[in-house]
């Protein structure tokens, strides 16, 4: 046999790689960071996911917390947010809902934005249509920023008691609602059993129970009743209340 023989031969009974080669442009990095969520996200992770080298994210994406906020801007761009009519107590109460479904679809955001790691233009242009909006409708230029600035924050609070699936603490997984009907037929959470946000919701009633249960006897009795409804009941219900609450004292700084 010959030499050039002997080199056919030995091409020829290599294996050939079975599939696709490993693809990976931005879009394709970010829809992998939302697959794995905030909670478990790590440049390793992605790349892992994707079947491809640290040094092909890192010509995309300079660091975890810069996919991170292209991941959020990405999951902000997908909810239908309201558009302001002539009511706005409804487009405040729609934006609410809103971001409720953001954190509920994407466990572990919450803490993100709590613990100032990312912001993007997906996000901040989000704040600045509510503010112009609410501009529109009487507040003043102070007011519309302390107003979008207490919405969110009112919203984001209500997904920081559950640890998401997979974090470090070995929180329970899910969130504190599923998608539903929110209150006047806005569109908003229910506490439907569907998937992990069942379980989420009796972990995070649990561990509220846990932490208050044992100093309950310490409240006066007048509000040890309410107190023991807002631990143990509905975490959506309990954030309608909220928010009920927050668009009563909004109403009277609207000139």
């Amino acid at each position: 046999m010959s030499a050039r023989d002997t080199g056919a031969s030995t091409r020829s009974s290599r294996p050939r790689r079975m599939g696709r080669p490993p693809m990976a442009d931005r879009a394709a990095i970010i829809a992998a960071a939302l697959g794995i969520g905030f909670a478990r996200l790590t440049m390793p992770a992605v790349a892992e996911r994707l079947g491809i080298s640290h040094s092909t994210l890192y010509r995309y994406f300079p660091s975890r917390d810069a996919l991170a906020a292209a991941a959020a801007d990405r999951a902000v761009d997908a909810i239908e947010w309201p558009e302001p009519d002539d009511d706005w107590r409804a487009f405040l109460t729609a934006t609410a809902w809103a971001h409720w479904r953001l954190f509920a679809a994407h466990p572990g955001l919450a803490q993100e934005v709590t613990a100032l790691r990312l912001t993007g233009p997906g996000l901040v242009g989000r704040e600045n249509r509510t503010g112009v909006a609410l501009l529109g409708y009487g507040f003043s230029a102070e007011d519309s920023v302390l107003i979008m600035d207490m919405l969110a924050e009112l919203v984001t609070q209500a997904f920081l008691a559950v640890l998401p699936q997979g974090s470090d603490d070995g929180g329970p997984g899910g969130d504190p609602g599923s998608s539903g009907s929110g209150p006047g037929g806005e569109s908003g959470p229910d506490d439907g059993s569907d998937g992990g946000a069942g379980a989420a919701i009796e972990a995070a009633r649990r561990r509220r129970r846990e932490l208050i249960g044992p100093w309950m006897h310490t409240f006066d009795p007048r509000l040890r009743g309410v107190l023991a409804e807002a631990v143990a009941g509905s975490p959506a219900a309990w954030f309608e209340r909220k928010l009920g609450l927050f668009l009563d004292g909004v109403a009277g700084r609207r000139r």
